[in-house]
């Protein structure tokens, strides 16, 4: 019988790939390619309720479907099979074409659990849960001034790979709340979560907790997923996974502090500070007061006074530039 899907919560530029790729490497689990069918395809699906199978816009995802698993897989076999099933629906049953974009139009899962990754799951996590009721969640979340400071470099000038600041902002925001939203109803036994950094930090720690929470043993290959054919695939098809086909980067974190300005690294902390307070994220050029407020440091050692407690205990990052 096949296992339960386990699924991502993971915002873009966070190592959303760089997980996948180490969960893949466990002997049970099976990581395809990021698809984003959630997001191209059964967020799509009210686009065919006037014509069904008629519509225009299942005749668009019937073409960019087997497209999309040609690209990632680098076959034809795949596509040619999903083609195949697509065109012999009659009706569009979500739970069945869920069952088959996730799990049975990669034959490589067969047998395994699968691993999927979703940009902005927050936004199907209700489909997924009544699809796959005993799914579980991992949950990783990274520093929002190195999310926003990686996003940046992707683009020339003033604009990011999200287009705005406040766009980029909001995302990260939803992203995170999505997931604090899914621990709050299911709990830790069902989502699982870290920090990025805590992964780079200890990968073997935070690797043997996740295992464990996946009812699976350790295993060290997991550490070494950077050597496998998928990581070299991946990170040959868009220069953003580049680093998927690296060992990791153990001091990939507090980039921002050279990265970014004072007055951007400012505004990330005024908007989002006590989200970050609540994952263990220091504050470097604002504090929050002990009535909650956020506004100016004025000094490093200025820590604000506010008491709510952390559900992450806090990293360290050492003292802020000043």
């Amino acid at each position: 019988m096949q296992h339960p899907p386990v699924f991502l919560i993971c915002s873009e530029r966070s190592g959303s790939n760089l997980i996948s790729r180490i969960v893949g490497a466990h002997s049970a689990f099976y990581a395809p390619p990021p698809f984003h069918f959630g997001q191209n395809v059964l967020l799509n699906l009210h686009q065919t309720l006037a014509g069904g199978t008629q519509s225009v816009a299942w005749q668009r995802m019937c073409n960019r479907i087997p497209k999309r698993l040609e690209k990632l897989l680098g076959t034809k076999k795949e596509a040619q099979a999903a083609a195949a099933w697509l065109s012999a629906q009659d009706q569009i049953d979500p739970h069945r074409l869920a069952r088959f974009l996730y799990i049975d139009a990669t034959p490589a899962a067969a047998g395994k659990r699968v691993f999927i990754k979703e940009n902005n799951l927050h936004k199907l996590l209700f489909f997924i849960l009544e699809c796959f009721p005993d799914a579980k969640f991992i949950f990783q979340v990274r520093d929002p001034r190195d999310y926003f400071a990686s996003a940046a470099a992707l683009r020339e000038g003033t604009k990011n790979k999200f287009g705005t600041t406040k766009n980029a902002l909001r995302i990260w925001k939803e992203d995170q709340l999505g997931g604090l939203h899914a621990l709050g109803v299911l709990g830790p036994e069902r989502v699982f979560l870290h920090r990025y950094e805590d992964l780079l930090i200890d990968a073997e720690a935070v690797l043997r907790r996740l295992c464990l929470f996946l009812d699976q043993s350790f295993e060290p290959e997991m550490l070494d997923f950077h050597s496998t054919e998928e990581a070299t695939t991946l990170a040959g098809s868009n220069r953003q996974r580049q680093n998927v086909a690296k060992p990791l980067m153990t001091t990939n974190f507090a980039k921002f502090r050279h990265a970014l300005p004072a007055q951007q690294i400012r505004l990330v902390e005024k908007r989002l500070g006590r989200l970050m307070h609540q994952f263990g994220y220091p504050l470097d050029k604002m504090k929050i007061t002990s009535k909650g407020r956020i506004v100016p440091r004025s000094s490093p050692g200025d820590k604000g006074g506010y008491q709510a407690r952390p559900l992450l205990s806090p990293l360290d990052y050492g003292p802020p530039d000043t």
